[in-house]
């Protein structure tokens, strides 16, 4: 009689056991690094992001916290100094790269959606004791401009002028505090930062600005070129999209201070919570 052996098949290749167990060995290195949250970093850019009771908040980390919340993505994000963050994006070691102005060679490295997080006005800030009028970066001749390191400033004849001195200082508030001592003539931020940066630090009366801004600008949530990170902008930027054309992006502006468009502002009162 044939032993219980005999019956089986012959053994062609790895047995059904091991190859359940290459199978399970897979899935516990997938399923952890798919759970693994979204990195997320920018800098201290009131009142788009700063920091309230040890969370990120402000109108763009709101608005970036409510796009992957509403997609299901779990994210963490931190407040560092922008150079720190844009060496992790470089190193491989971030997701998302918040409030990131576009340029060529960031093109290369992130994804940008095709929506912007906020559209910028750039203005030059002065100290109250010593205006400089200036509309045009053709009249910044000889003028000390403070900037900040790391920072891609979108308009060409800025960026690259030799007629004026950029000077960089580690954040806005060390600029502002150099333009109170004359250490330099302007600087230049984001008109709602600057105007934000100014009341935290009481100096709205001694600062004033430009009212023409010197060029406009975008701000993005650049994300990595990983594939798996890359795979999601598109559905990003159509909720972002969405979420922007209605009132939830209201009541983020309005959190901050911040004026509503008409297009959003009517909706606020009529949408189902």
């Amino acid at each position: 009689m044939a032993g219980y052996d005999d019956l089986l098949p012959p053994c062609r290749g790895p047995s059904m056991m091991s190859k359940l167990a290459a199978l399970l060995l897979a899935l516990s290195v997938w399923l952890p690094a798919q759970a693994q949250p979204l990195r997320v970093c920018t800098n201290e850019w009131p009142p788009y992001t700063l920091l309230e009771d040890g969370q990120v908040r402000g109108i763009d980390a709101d608005l970036l916290t409510l796009a992957l919340d509403n997609l299901g993505i779990a994210h963490e994000m931190t407040l560092e100094p922008w150079r720190r963050c844009l060496r992790k994006m470089q190193d491989g070691q971030l997701d998302i790269l918040l409030d990131a102005f576009y340029n060529e060679e960031r093109a290369r490295q992130m994804r940008f959606p095709s929506e912007p997080m906020a559209e910028n006005a750039m203005v030059l800030f002065y100290a109250t004791a010593r205006p400089h009028k200036v509309d045009s970066v053709a009249e910044l001749t000889g003028l000390r401009v403070g900037t900040e390191p790391g920072y891609a400033y979108g308009d060409a004849s800025f960026a690259e002028g030799t007629h004026f001195i950029r000077e960089d200082a580690p954040s806005l508030e060390a600029n502002f505090g150099k333009l109170l001592l004359g250490r330099v003539d302007l600087v230049i931020t984001d008109r709602a930062v600057g105007l934000y940066t100014a009341r935290l630090l009481g100096m709205q009366e001694a600062i004033d600005y430009n009212r023409k801004p010197l060029y406009s600008d975008r701000v993005y949530a650049a994300f990595s070129r990983k594939p798996d990170v890359a795979a999601l902008v598109p559905r990003f930027e159509a909720e972002l999209k969405r979420i922007k054309a209605g009132p939830d992006y209201a009541r983020i502006l309005q959190r901050y201070h911040q004026p509503v468009a008409e297009s959003t502002a009517g909706q606020t009162e009529t949408s189902a919570d």
